[in-house]
């Protein structure tokens, strides 16, 4: 082998892992300009004002700039030509197409919502009645408002380009199997993470991935990830990933075993919420071509890229 060819493959193309490298040093180079100089210009205007009464996250906003400043920077630096744009992360336009969306809504919802409401309708859950601090409008905006660039942040750093690197290196399933346990470790500094806690979130990063492929796009697994994140703190007003939430007038009460339920970490740490994932998933991955364009590529669906393989760095 060529000392050439460790960095680049035959057909001229940079190889994954200095792909992310770039993008990963990237995104922190600019998460570096973005609070050294974006953040205290901002500071200077009146919006910071507006940010502070409204309880917007500057936080989650400046990574956000950074993951989007990051993936510009690789997608036109490091892929060029071959990288096809902000389609090529689910970015394009295409991904904004309201059936697309529709499916990411719908899967994110009722993944959790069903198997939450079997809990509740079996006696494993049970509403108990909480002092109203707040209106129930003023904390679900409170909630939208911190958990929409939450949730944009963690799909932008591994639905994103990270997974779109992963897929031409290892195919589709090792990307997935890949973003997904990291999209789990990274959960460990959530309070009271468990073994299952840990699992279930991995296989949630399994589940978004299949919302991102399935529709190729990323706008799709940003509102799938919301709606889950909204459905548990909004209106079943239980823990999200092991952070309490506001519970005005009422909250969701633990009453079954831990395995089941998810405990303190919430519904999503318990099996019944990894039936409702697996569930989405397999109906996303059936009905995928519903949601793509036509051509002969039908690049959202999963079945047919985990097929392909795309894999290229050979």
């Amino acid at each position: 082998m060529k000392p050439r060819d460790f960095f680049v493959r035959s057909d001229g193309g940079v190889r994954a892992p200095w792909r992310i490298a770039f993008f990963l040093g990237a995104t922190v180079a600019a998460g570096s300009l973005v609070t050294g100089i974006v953040y205290p210009v901002v500071a200077l205007t009146p919006f910071i004002a507006f940010a502070r009464h409204w309880r917007i996250p500057l936080d989650q906003l400046a990574t956000v700039l950074a993951l989007l400043i990051g993936t510009y920077a690789t997608l036109r630096l490091v892929d060029g030509v071959r990288g096809g744009g902000w389609g090529r992360v689910g970015l394009g336009r295409a991904g904004l197409r309201p059936g697309r969306l529709a499916a990411g809504l719908a899967a994110g919802t009722l993944a959790i919502l069903v198997p939450s409401g079997i809990l509740l309708a079996t006696g494993n859950f049970h509403i108990e009645r909480q002092p109203e601090l707040q209106s129930w409008n003023a904390a679900a905006r409170d909630a939208l408002i911190l958990l929409t660039p939450a949730a944009l942040a963690e799909e932008l750093l591994m639905r994103g380009y990270l997974l779109s690197a992963l897929r031409d290196a290892i195919r589709a399933p090792g990307a997935i199997a890949v973003t997904s346990v990291v999209f789990g470790m990274l959960h460990l500094l959530n309070p009271g993470p468990t073994i299952l806690s840990t699992a279930m979130v991995a296989l949630a990063g399994v589940f978004l991935a299949t919302v991102r492929l399935t529709t190729d796009s990323l706008y799709a697994a940003w509102v799938a990830h919301l709606a889950w994140n909204f459905v548990q703190a909004s209106l079943l007003h239980a823990p999200v990933s092991g952070l309490a939430v506001a519970t005005p007038g009422y909250r969701l009460q633990d009453a079954g075993p831990t395995w089941l339920t998810g405990g303190a970490w919430g519904p999503e740490g318990g099996l019944a919420a990894a039936a409702g994932m697996l569930l989405a998933s397999f109906l996303l991955v059936w009905l995928g071509a519903r949601f793509t364009t036509a051509g002969s590529d039908r690049p959202g669906d999963l079945a047919n890229t985990v097929r392909s393989g795309r894999r290229r760095d050979t």
